[in-house]
């Protein structure tokens, strides 16, 4: 299936029931055809699994819908919203007990979702479902993201029978539920290894069943599949891509998701973004359609206007995506369609926008500073955590330090310095850790620990001195990476806000200190808060003892970490915001030079915005939203680093620009 348009749609199951409502809005999007070429409607609006007599009843319907939607020039297909569920809603309209549900560490149920390694219930009922919904004709079938481990009231199960016992004849185990979980949280590395396998694996299967279903029916139809930040499952996105196009036989897409459902709070909007970023980093390059989910759920439309819909969806192309997939259309049964217009309306109105991203982009993964998050992150998880907490707490801890115009990528080879936070990698081998310390990385005090605790001491170049809990403030020492800032001061208020403050003693042969320690009557509590240290691998290595990731947005901080960063990256990174503004920075790197995106998230109206460019462009070009192109002239301070300095006239709130030398 060709997609020419970069975006798509889904309409809920209340909306195309009602044949004049879902006229209505085809026509709407026909005068408003917002640059998307898929119309998906989902099969409910409720989340279990329905019955297969209902799903018969509904797709005679949908078949019909599907030729309308053709013939109002759009592709047409299905969005099947519960394969194995989502949670407990509308129980009388589902499946009832006739098949294992998904169950918790402690033997809970969640009754709205079933257990993937049910062989009756793939046979039962994914297998005819999956038969009904191809036999209907659809040119694409969108699979929710309901097909995970993570349901409310549960958690993240599946503990039931079926799966221990599968997993002991995986294993030659003999686990209860009570001794699986035990050494799960508190085990080694080799037992969870073998949990986020047997949990893939599981998907994999499932999607096994589902292409041999379809494609035994009609090939042409186009499978898609809808994530979100998966560690209980090993982020094996690889491998469920393989598994769904059959190693890349046929075309799927991809379907990055997660919550931010108002504009409240527009870092909500950032945040899912990066985190569509992590779930496009590592897919395969055969994947080439890539649609955020745009999601503004539960379709009440005054919780995220239509400007902040329309910019989530230029953002979101920024971190790897092709386009958005909108699912904003009031669902309730009656709602005036009308209403939806004025999003539809600014939507449209950026479709030039929309272009120019996808000409100067193409889905592309920024290059920059990445946080010390990997696929297996759940690994990592502190003893005792592993079974309720999730791997990413190691993928956005460092969010606040890419607000002021530091360069932001989720892709490793993409990646000039490396952020480490805790136990981020104590489940990474050690040649693997001597790759990770031959380039530049960022670590906390207690990451820190872990690498000297693994025999890497030497190559850190600190130890942890001791921790100073209250009344602690970091001083700014003499450096030339602290060039107009010593002697200034950065007081993270420990009484209020509990954070990291730890001392550290220097134990490699040119161990620099950029910061120490002070109480709030200027004595020294140690000589070193931040320092910076070159190893023998080649590597720079800065170790932050001071809330190294979070209160750094004074000005004095953010210049130091600037330089840092720069100096980390042995001014390898691509660019960087001088000016001190809160602006979100995301810059690729291709044969034809730099491209920055830069995001405004504030309602603050920016003005001579600085950025530095690693280029020797002697001018580049500015868009902003409306299209309107500007020239920007360089300008030269020091050729030696390689950078250029560009002034951005403004950027408007929440908008972004497009920069390129």
């Amino acid at each position: 299936m060709e997609n020419k348009c970069i975006h798509s749609i889904r309409i809920a199951s209340d909306l195309w029931l009602d044949e004049k409502r879902f006229n209505d809005f085809l026509r709407l999007l026909k005068k408003y055809p917002c640059e998307i070429g898929q119309i998906a409607l989902f099969t409910a609006s409720t989340h279990p699994p329905l019955t297969i007599e209902e799903t018969q009843r509904r797709i005679a319907i949908i078949e019909n819908r599907m030729k309308t939607i053709r013939n109002a020039g759009f592709s047409a297909g299905i969005n099947i919203l519960g394969t194995i569920g989502h949670h407990e809603e509308d129980l009388k309209a589902g499946l009832g007990d006739k098949y294992t549900y998904m169950t918790g560490e402690d033997g809970r149920v969640c009754r709205g979702s079933y257990c993937m390694n049910d062989e009756s219930f793939l046979r039962e009922y994914v297998v005819p479902v999956y038969g009904i919904l191809a036999k209907s004709h659809p040119d694409f079938i969108w699979i929710d993201d309901d097909i995970r481990y993570g349901h409310m009231p549960i958690g993240n199960g599946c503990f039931c029978d079926k799966c221990i016992s599968k997993f002991n004849r995986e294993n030659n185990t003999s686990h209860t539920r009570e001794s699986l979980v035990h050494e799960l949280n508190y085990g080694g590395l080799d037992s969870r290894r073998a949990w986020l396998r047997h949990n893939s694996g599981a998907i994999i299967n499932l999607f096994k069943v589902i292409s041999a279903t379809v494609r035994g029916i009609n090939e042409n139809i186009v499978l898609g599949f809808m994530t979100g930040e998966r560690y209980m499952e090993g982020y094996a996105f690889k491998e469920f891509a393989d598994a769904l196009s059959e190693n890349g036989k046929y075309p799927i897409m991809w379907r990055p998701g997660g919550g931010a459902y108002t504009d409240y709070c527009y870092g909500e909007i950032v945040k899912k973004a990066e985190e569509a970023g992590r779930q496009n980093a590592y897919l395969p390059e055969n994947v080439t359609i890539r649609q955020y989910e745009l999601e503004n759920f539960p379709y009440q439309l005054l919780k995220k206007s239509p400007e902040s819909t329309a910019l989530e969806a230029a953002w979101c192309m920024t971190a790897g995506c092709t386009g958005a997939a909108f699912n904003i259309v009031p669902s309730e049964t009656g709602e005036p369609v009308e209403t939806i217009e004025e999003h539809l309306k600014k939507i449209n109105s950026l479709t030039p926008f929309y272009r120019l991203l996808s000409e100067k982009i193409e889905g592309k993964q920024p290059f920059g500073i990445c946080h010390g998050w990997f696929p297996d992150s759940q690994l990592a998880v502190p003893k005792g955590q592993f079974v309720r907490e999730w791997g990413g707490i190691y993928a956005g801890f460092a969010d606040e330090l890419f607000d002021f115009g530091l360069p932001q990528t989720n892709l490793h080879k993409n990646a000039s310095v490396l952020l480490l936070k805790g136990e981020c990698i104590v489940h990474k081998s050690d040649e693997e850790i001597r790759k990770i310390l031959s380039n530049g990385i960022y670590s906390d005090a207690y990451a820190l620990e872990v690498l000297n605790d693994r025999g890497f001491g030497a190559e850190t170049g600190f130890k942890v001195e001791k921790e100073f809990p209250v009344d602690t403030r970091e001083l700014y020492n003499a450096h030339p990476l602290n060039a107009k800032i010593e002697g200034g001061l950065r007081n993270c208020r420990q009484a209020f806000n509990f954070g990291e403050s730890f001392g550290l003693v220097p134990t490699g042969e040119g161990a620099e200190s950029l910061s120490s320690l002070t109480d709030y009557h200027g004595n020294t509590l140690s000589e070193v808060g931040l320092g910076i240290f070159e190893n023998k691998l080649g590597g720079r290595v800065a170790v932050g003892g001071y809330y190294p990731f979070t209160w750094v947005s004074d000005y004095f901080k953010t210049k130091q970490l600037k330089e840092l960063m720069l100096y980390l990256s042995d001014n390898t990174l691509p660019s960087y915001v001088e000016t001190y503004c809160r602006i979100r920075n995301h810059s690729f790197v291709g044969e034809k030079g730099v491209i920055l995106a830069l995001l405004n998230p504030t309602n603050r109206f920016l003005e001579n915005i600085v950025v530095a460019i690693k280029t020797d462009a002697e001018s580049a070009k500015c868009w902003d939203m409306d299209c309107n192109e500007t020239s920007l002239k360089a300008e030269v301070r020091d050729a030696a680093n390689g950078y250029r300095f560009f002034s951005v006239d403004a950027i408007k709130p929440f908008e972004m620009v497009v920069i390129e030398a």
